[in-house]
């Protein structure tokens, strides 16, 4: 009977920590993301005229991506990166000066470009092309797959607020007050509120939105599951003007985590671009129970020469997103992708010293 006892005793143990295992908190696993993930490479002679007066810039940008349902299903990514530019009027982007530069006659042909609100794209009239050109269709494609897909992992989708162009010809409109809320209102527009991991969720009760982070701690997999999470990739005055939309500049009422030091009393997550130089700051944030968004290459350098040591540090370094401009084997860089083994879409991360906060 004792041996009986113990044997069941012991199984009940093992099944307890395999559960445990499955349903980790968001914060103790990773997911591999897209790096500018609306991207379609320039065309052979607008690549040649960017190069000839920006050397080098043509070449960090060519690389194109697969559309955003394709990303989610095949390649199991989880974070994705969209750069916005506001055209409160519409028709801003819609004739790209490169390609009448170059004999192209490549006008932007998606009616949207004419419509007023956010539009995606790299660069005004240079680097314009792009798989979905306006951020409310992306978001039909993100809910469209999320609901057929409503067990999915959470998915982030960082917004980077572009105001400069390198074009003389066009200066973009400011992300002032006005813009950032019309941002929010074309969010909620196309997702149902109750798919957003906004920070009030994330925030709960506690008096502030780091206290429940380092506290409490994130939600397990299965609480987030079938979530989107938007986070906003600017830091300095966006984010600032951002953060004073809400009374305490701590994000209440708003959909955005932000990027802030780490003391602020609205820091739940954290860019930090660089995981080797930064390695040992991702690791004390990740312990210390923040999710971290990082970079495993940067303007297709480690792509070009078959470079994983950064992925590699990355991995190592506890950071919960990791983008990629290369989540697949692409055609001008073969021998290289950052993707988990066995088709997984995430993985636990291997440090021993990341708290669990349950």
């Amino acid at each position: 009977m004792k041996k009986t006892w113990f044997a069941t005793a012991a199984l009940f143990a093992i099944t307890a920590v395999a559960h445990a295992e499955e349903d980790p908190p968001m914060n103790r696993i990773q997911f591999i993301g897209t790096h500018n993930s609306y991207h379609i490479a320039p065309s052979p002679k607008v690549h040649k005229l960017i190069e000839s007066f920006a050397k080098g810039e043509g070449d960090a940008i060519n690389v194109t991506q697969r559309p955003l349902q394709e990303q989610f299903g095949k390649l199991g990514v989880r974070q994705i990166e969209l750069d916005l530019f506001a055209d409160p009027k519409g028709g801003l982007y819609s004739d790209p000066l490169g390609a009448r530069l170059v004999s192209e006659g490549e006008k932007n042909p998606d009616p949207a470009w004419k419509e007023p609100g956010l539009k995606i794209l790299h660069s005004p009239d240079f680097d314009f092309r792009t798989t979905v050109p306006t951020l409310r269709k992306a978001l039909r494609e993100m809910v469209t797959w999320s609901s057929a897909n409503p067990k999915h992992e959470p998915l982030m989708v960082l917004l980077e607020l572009k105001e400069q162009s390198f074009s003389p010809r066009i200066r973009p409109h400011p992300f002032d007050d006005a813009q950032l809320k019309a941002l929010e209102e074309e969010i909620l527009a196309e997702v149902p509120e109750k798919m957003i991991l906004t920070p009030d969720r994330l925030r709960g009760d506690t008096p502030t939105l780091r206290e429940a982070i380092t506290t409490r701690g994130w939600p397990k997999l299965s609480e987030a599951a079938g979530k989107l999470i938007f986070c906003l990739d600017n830091e300095g005055a966006i984010r600032d003007r951002y953060l004073a939309l809400s009374p305490n500049k701590d994000l209440q009422g708003r959909l955005l985590l932000v990027s802030v030091p780490p003391e602020h009393p609205a820091a739940a997550w954290m860019k930090r671009n660089d995981p080797v130089g930064g390695f040992e700051e991702i690791r004390k944030l990740v312990a210390a129970g923040f999710m971290v968004r990082t970079r495993a290459d940067a303007e297709l350098k480690e792509p070009r020469t078959k470079d994983a040591s950064r992925f590699k540090k990355a991995v190592d370094s506890g950071a919960q997103w990791i983008s990629t401009d290369a989540a697949e084997e692409l055609p001008d860089f073969p021998g290289y992708k950052v993707r988990w083994e066995n088709g997984r879409v995430w993985q636990h991360t291997r440090m021993e010293n990341v708290p669990s906060n349950q």
